[in-house]
């Protein structure tokens, strides 16, 4: 189901296996998602969730996986002979669990295609405060990633869309989305969230003219 659209933005409420065989075969420029990875932080989060990536190919474009340290091992299992290489993001000022202790780095497993040439590691400072999600990625993340992973005025989907981060991460950087979340209490948080980075990025520009 449509929820939200503008002339930049489709939010979608549903099944992102329903809803992306619905999306014509190279509609998009990169699907960048965070998926559950089984690590138990929510309901939805007690499994390893394979099938979207299958229907994900067929979109044609390259595939960015965002994954915890638990669910490293999994992703490139899941992407088989697809595997590109993997983005290591550090955090300077945030730690998360790890199956060995504390965490500082981020990975995104790259699949289906290439991404620009350019380094496979970066660094990036936590200062905003973070959404209301059991797995929020911080937004100086996910510009970073999203800078690295695709070009101004591209169009990325992100079948798991959570709270909406990779959409703001979008609009700051000049990109497209798409968006798919199957509840709808998410849905309406990624919305505003997007409504208000765009007005935060409609002022900026008015200030600088």
């Amino acid at each position: 189901m449509l929820f939200y659209s503008d002339n930049l933005v489709e939010l979608h409420q549903g099944d992102c296996r329903e809803i992306m065989r619905e999306l014509p075969d190279g509609c998009v420029d990169l699907v960048l998602t965070d998926p559950p990875y089984g690590c138990g932080k929510a309901e939805w989060d007690e499994h390893f969730l394979q099938e979207w990536y299958l229907i994900a190919k067929r979109l044609d474009a390259p595939i960015c996986i965002i994954t915890g340290s638990c669910g490293l091992r999994d992703s490139i299992q899941l992407v088989g002979d697809d595997f590109v290489d993997v983005i290591a993001a550090r955090n300077l000022n945030g730690m998360t669990r790890s199956p060995i202790g504390f965490s500082n780095w981020l990975a995104t497993v790259v699949a289906c295609g290439k991404l620009k040439q350019g380094p496979n590691f970066f660094e990036f400072a936590v200062r905003g405060n973070m959404p209301e999600h059991p797995s929020p990625k911080p937004i100086e993340f996910m510009k970073k990633i999203v800078e690295r992973a695709s070009k101004s005025g591209d169009l990325i989907l992100d079948p798991f869309m959570g709270s909406g981060t990779t959409g703001v991460a979008c609009v700051q950087t000049g990109r497209k989305f798409i968006g798919i979340e199957i509840d709808k209490n998410y849905c309406e948080i990624a919305k505003q969230r997007i409504i208000e980075a765009q007005q935060q990025l409609r002022l900026s520009l008015d200030g600088a003219a």
